[in-house]
C-alpha cells in the first residue's frame, strides 16, 4: 500500500480518465447552457421552429413574388416573442402593387401590425388609412391582406371619401389589382 500521500495525486485524475465514459453524459448536461429543469411540451408541427424574441427600429419588408413586387412596407419599430410566428410593427406605412399591366397603387397607414411568418398573413390595426390612385381615401380600424387573393379584407366599419361622393359601411373587399371595391352592410352614399 501506498502511504505517502503524493503518490494518490496521480491515480485520482487516472479513476476520472478511466471513468469518463460513464460520467460524460451528466456532466455536459450539467454545463450546457440550455439546460432545462422540466421537459418541454413537442410540438404536433412537423414543421415548426422556435422564434427568438426580436426587437428592431425603422425596419422595410417587401415581398415580390416570381420577380414582381406584390408590396412594401415600412415601420418605426418591429418587435416579437418568442416562439411566436407573428410580428408586431408601429407605425407602419405599406404600398400594394396592382398587376404590371394596370399599374394601381394602393397606400395604407396604420398604428400597428401584425405580421405572420408562416402564413404570410399581414393584418393592420389601429386608425387604418387607405389611399388609392383614384383619389380615394379609405378609414377604418382594421383590415387584413389576403395575398394570394391581392385583396385588403375588413369587418371593421368603413368610410370612404373622394370625388363629391362619401360612402360608410360595416365590411370592405377591395381588390388591389382592378382598384374595385365592395362595401356592405348598412351602406350609407352621400353625394354632392
Amino acid at each position: 500500500m501506498m502511504k505517502d500521500p503524493r503518490n494518490l495525486l496521480w491515480i485520482v485524475p487516472l479513476a476520472a480518465l478511466l471513468t469518463f465514459p460513464l460520467w460524460k453524459s451528466f456532466a455536459a448536461d450539467f454545463l450546457s447552457p440550455e439546460r432545462k429543469n422540466s421537459p418541454s411540451p413537442v410540438s404536433t408541427l412537423t414543421n415548426s421552429r422556435i422564434l427568438t424574441s426580436t426587437e428592431m427600429d425603422g425596419v422595410h419588408f417587401e415581398q415580390s413574388k416570381n420577380g414582381v413586387k406584390e408590396w412594401f412596407l415600412t415601420a418605426s419599430r418591429l418587435y416579437s416573442i418568442e416562439n411566436d410566428s407573428a410580428m408586431t410593427l408601429e407605425d407602419v406605412s405599406a404600398r400594394f402593387f396592382g398587376s404590371t399591366a394596370s399599374n394601381k397603387e394602393t397606400d395604407i397607414r396604420s398604428q400597428k401590425a401584425r405580421y405572420n411568418t408562416e402564413t404570410k398573413q399581414l393584418s393592420l390595426l389601429g386608425k387604418v388609412v387607405i389611399h388609392n390612385d383614384r383619389g380615394y381615401e379609405m378609414k377604418t380600424e382594421s383590415l387584413d391582406y389576403l395575398a394570394v387573393e391581392k385583396k385588403i379584407r375588413t369587418t371593421s366599419a368603413v368610410n370612404i371619401k373622394g370625388n363629391n361622393i362619401e360612402v360608410s359601411g360595416k365590411r370592405l373587399l377591395y381588390d388591389t389589382v382592378t382598384g374595385d371595391y365592395s362595401l356592405t352592410g348598412n351602406v350609407v352614399c352621400k353625394v354632392w
